[in-house]
């Protein structure tokens, strides 16, 4: 895994919208991202199926209608619940300096408990997802509509004094580090001792703060990297020996990778491998 990837840097023109707009249509497997974090403000509504998100170590299932919000900074990931899931849905990253200019950099913001504007910040994102597709001069004009109306509902109704998790948030930036280093140095024998004798924690310590902003164990989390990156390489070279892949990619032996895949796609890389063939 390439860890420049895990903190995407927000690269926002002031002449262009301060927005990003996704319309995401996946299926299966690929209902999948790996734990990554950003700048922007990111907003995401489920419109059709399912999808798993673990936003700051806790999981959640967004069924269609719902959505969330992820706040700068958070670790986030998602994932399919069953192999032959479907989901489709709309993702709004807001600029956080765009944020900031108008509601102040003193909040973070969360689902608001008001049911009418829940449902209306859905049906938002929502349009902004129907006009990302429109094709007129005055697409950047609506946008822009929605996109303002998006702060004021998130201003009025989601913000919560930052202050009060100012705390956590100093911990979450300590696992980030922990974080970047497993996914610098997975493909070595790295243990819970070895990254916590790094860091200057007790492995107590360490393994207890992993799980709360997480959701795995130190261990869960290090073998979910080795297969990423070994699923990765079987992409690329399906000629590939899994024994040299799974030594290549951080695994002490192949029955501990074949343990692993098996866990996580309920079939073996060579089983995955011959269904993959047949789908080309």
């Amino acid at each position: 895994m390439n860890t420049s990837t895990l903190y995407e840097q927000e690269n926002y023109n002031t002449t262009q919208i301060p927005a990003r707009i996704f319309n995401h249509i996946f299926y299966g497997e690929d209902i999948f991202t790996p734990l990554h974090w950003h700048r922007g403000i990111e907003l995401n509504l489920v419109t059709e199926g399912r999808i798993l998100y673990n936003v700051d170590g806790k999981p959640k299932i967004l069924n269609a209608g719902d959505w969330n919000i992820i706040n700068s900074g958070e670790m986030h990931a998602n994932s399919w619940i069953e192999r032959d899931d479907t989901f489709k849905g709309v993702a709004v990253i807001l600029s956080k300096s765009f944020v900031d200019k108008w509601l102040g950099d003193e909040y973070i913001f969360e689902i608001p408990s008001d049911k009418n504007a829940k449902r209306e910040i859905g049906q938002n994102l929502f349009d902004l997802g129907s006009l990302k597709k429109e094709k007129d001069r005055f697409q950047s004009v609506k946008v822009m509509e929605k996109i303002y109306h998006l702060l004021y509902l998130l201003g009025r109704y989601c913000g919560v004094e930052k202050r009060i998790r100012e705390k956590k948030n100093n911990t979450l930036e300590n696992v980030k580090q922990v974080i970047n280093y497993i996914d610098g140095h997975y493909k070595e024998n790295i243990t819970l001792a070895i990254v916590a004798e790094q860091f200057h924690y007790s492995q107590a310590h360490l393994s207890r703060v992993f799980k709360d902003h997480i959701g795995y164990n130190f261990y869960e989390y290090l073998q979910n990297v080795r297969l990423l990156n070994a699923v990765g390489s079987i992409k690329d070279d399906e000629n590939i020996l899994l024994t040299e892949c799974a030594l290549e990619n951080g695994f002490p032996n192949v029955k501990s990778f074949i343990n692993t895949f098996k866990k996580m796609y309920g079939c073996t890389p060579s089983e995955w491998r011959k269904g993959k063939s047949k789908e080309k």
